[in-house]
């Protein structure tokens, strides 16, 4: 069974069409520019196309930006300089990074992006938001009323986009009531368990249910942590990536739910469709693509675990 079952909407774009062949002695070099290397879910996705280049003969430079976006823009103008054929960029807002898209685009290096959203200067890009589905059973869960914490990060557009999803719900749903803090990276798990203590206590007087909505799987173990540490099990968490640490906590009843995208195959797609967007030079037209999910719950953990053994 495929790890991520496609409960999403169909690719944005046409995910099965076939690579342009590549001469046999064609040699790649690509550069990944990954957001975090604190990040588990994204160092996977860069794992998995690291190991898609590789099996096909390619060279690849990675490097770490730190979750900062002018690390990210100075990254692509170092790779840019190092005139590797490709660069695959992380969860970055692909708006914010036009500096180095820029510098790529003077050096005809096509830019494709894993979670980052369409700008100018990008080529191909997964889209990795997902927040719907767990917005949605998050609302069913506490009935549409009640106390609520969004641990984000708005320069991750995947982030960002289950930010403004969130936003919308409160804004739909008077009986909310909403605090938004930004957490930390590197640093996801810490800052959201100081957060998370300091939002216990802001609210000790408040109207449950509660609940904790967060960015991803790494910060939402900081929430966790603090719950237990408060003493508190009476708040629902909510988060993404499906991590191990995050489906063991699903078992162990301390997580509510995390929504997996299958990073994986969106990783190999990106790779595969290098040789594409190279052989198409300014004739490629810019695509985007949905990957698809997950939702894991109480209902479901026992039958994933069995099936996605990590």
């Amino acid at each position: 069974m495929n790890r991520f079952q496609k409960f999403s909407a169909a690719a944005l774009v046409a995910a099965s069409f076939a690579p342009a062949a590549l001469a046999a002695d064609d040699k790649l070099t690509i550069g990944i520019i990954t957001f975090s290397t604190s990040d588990v879910d994204t160092n996977q996705m860069v794992d998995t196309m690291t190991k898609q280049a590789q099996s096909k003969g390619w060279a690849v430079e990675t490097l770490n930006a730190n979750g900062d976006p002018s690390q990210a823009i100075t990254s692509i103008k170092q790779l840019a300089t190092k005139k590797v054929n490709a660069i695959i960029v992380t969860v970055f807002d692909s708006t914010g990074l036009a500096a180095g898209l820029q510098a790529a685009a003077d050096a005809k290096i096509p830019v494709l992006s894993a979670g980052g959203g369409m700008a100018d200067g990008i080529a191909l890009s997964a889209s990795t938001g997902a927040a719907p589905p767990l917005i949605d059973l998050m609302l069913k869960d506490i009935g549409n009323s009640g106390t609520l914490l969004d641990l984000t990060y708005h320069p991750g557009i995947p982030c960002r986009e289950r930010a403004d999803a969130f936003d919308a719900a409160v804004k739909a749903n008077p009986g909310l009531k909403a605090t938004s803090h930004e957490i930390s990276i590197p640093g996801a798990a810490e800052s959201s368990q100081a957060a998370t203590s300091a939002w216990l206590a802001a609210n000790a007087d408040s109207k449950g249910p509660f609940a904790i909505f967060n960015c991803y799987d790494d910060n939402a173990m900081g929430a966790i942590a603090a719950l237990k540490q408060n003493g508190r099990s009476d708040v629902k968490v909510y988060s993404f990536n499906a991590t191990a640490p995050a489906v063991q906590a699903v078992k162990d009843g301390t997580m509510t739910a995390t929504l997996g995208v299958d990073l994986t195959s969106a990783g190999k797609m990106l790779v595969d469709q290098i040789p594409d967007i190279l052989s198409a030079r300014d004739q490629w037209q810019p695509k985007s693509f949905v990957p698809g999910y997950t939702l894991v719950t109480k209902d479901n953990v026992d039958q994933f675990m069995k099936d996605n053994p990590q």
